[in-house]
């Protein structure tokens, strides 16, 4: 008999295909996905935790206190931001809360009980399957849903919070802004009045340059149209010639200047604190949206297939975690589990570099090969499982 048939004998006898055993009790089940919960939700909290506190230090916090954005709009940003990583924090937290719960159940001999009464470990498999489905399905609905109109409502929230700080004249800082029109640099008043000072630097298609200061500034609007009145008080305008290659002095003097004491200027809002619209960025688009284009645009398709590819991580995080269990021992349990997440990682990691490559496919053709895929993955760690059930069931933390 050849080696694979063992194996394969050996497999189907451990999985007990044909349901000869007795099935895992529903009240330990129900049992075990509470505190599978619990864990995962613990987890997800800190992890979203950290990313949040992360973002926030990162430039966040110093952005809402420059434009002074109220307390409601802050929480607004911060919520907006969570459901970001949420498909790789979903695994993650699944991996670590599997991993917990069974090393409890294993340590504390309940394996050992149960297989005494006729139920192999290997039904925790088609438990944590189970589990592992319905946490594929969350992340479809928050990665294919949620999380694209969060990040739009995060950029919608952070422009009305920047265009009212600048109408509002709440400007405590200096603000350099890349604005369509070119660009700006607003600053406050040293004697408090709410009208910021203002520079904008704009540079013109056939080379020549304007630069406009302003003592004081305000805006008006928007009106019906979307267009703003800018009010300009105490200003300069100077328009500049576009420089010469051939002089060996740059000029430095304007062709032109105009001073006054106040005028207006009716511009477009978007020219003002630019707002690009929900379509133009992919991480933004719906996976519905993002399957409707994905035949004929890459980027899309790529996009499509990350998503999709991420949510079968939550089916393979349970699996990877009672594999990471049957190698637990009291001389390795500090690194097994770290070494279970960066497996977890680096198979997110080459499967979006094996996508980027598998693109001339055609979606169907990709969603086939991603599922087939993380169905061999799967198949694999299954039974790897099946081979090492003892290592499951035995508890392994009271020796070395």
């Amino acid at each position: 008999m050849s080696a694979f048939a063992v194996l394969s004998r050996r497999v189907r006898a451990r999985l007990d295909v044909t349901g000869g055993s007795r099935p895992f009790p529903r009240q330990q089940g129900n049992r075990i996905k509470r505190e599978v919960v619990i864990q995962v939700a613990l987890v997800l909290l800190l992890i979203e935790s950290i990313f949040v506190a992360e973002q926030l230090i990162s430039g966040l916090l110093e952005e809402v206190l420059r434009i002074r954005a109220s307390l409601g709009k802050t929480l607004a940003l911060m919520t907006a931001m969570l459901p970001q990583v949420f498909e790789l924090a979903l695994p993650t937290a699944l991996l670590i809360a599997v991993y917990r719960v069974s090393l409890s159940l294993r340590e504390d001999r309940e394996f050992l009980m149960l297989s005494s009464l006729g139920i192999p470990p290997h039904g925790l498999v088609r438990l944590v399957i189970r589990i592992g489905i319905v946490a594929q399905l969350a992340a479809i609905a928050v990665g294919g849903f949620i999380d694209p109109l969060s990040r739009y409502g995060f950029r919608l929230v952070m422009f009305a919070a920047q265009y009212n700080a600048l109408t509002g004249g709440t400007i405590t800082a200096n603000r350099l802004i890349e604005t369509r029109v070119g660009t700006v640099s607003v600053s406050p008043r040293p004697d408090g009045e709410p009208r910021p000072r203002l520079f904008v630097r704009q540079v013109n298609p056939d080379g020549t340059e304007r630069v406009v200061i302003a003592n004081g500034t305000r805006l008006v609007g928007p009106d019906e149209t979307g267009r703003v009145a800018l009010h300009l008080y105490d200003f300069v305008v100077d328009d500049f010639a576009a420089p010469d290659p051939t002089s060996p002095r740059p000029r430095i003097a304007p062709v032109s200047s105009l001073r006054g004491v106040a005028t207006q200027q009716s511009m477009v809002i978007d020219d003002i604190v630019p707002f690009d619209p929900r379509g133009r960025n992919t991480a933004e688009l719906t996976l519905v949206e993002l399957a409707r284009t994905a035949d004929v645009d890459q980027r899309h398709r790529l996009e499509f297939g990350k998503r999709l590819g991420r949510s079968f991580l939550c089916l393979l995080a349970p699996l990877i975690a009672l594999l990471a269990l049957s190698f637990t021992t009291r001389a390795n349990q500090a690194f097994v589990l770290p070494i279970a997440c960066a497996g977890l990682m680096a198979t997110e990691i080459f499967g979006t570099t094996a996508l980027a490559g598998a693109l001339w496919l055609g979606t169907w053709l990709m969603m086939a090969a991603i599922a087939a895929g993380a169905l061999t993955i799967g198949g694999l760690l299954v039974t790897a499982i099946a081979i090492r059930s003892s290592a499951v069931a035995r508890p392994a933390l009271g020796r070395s």
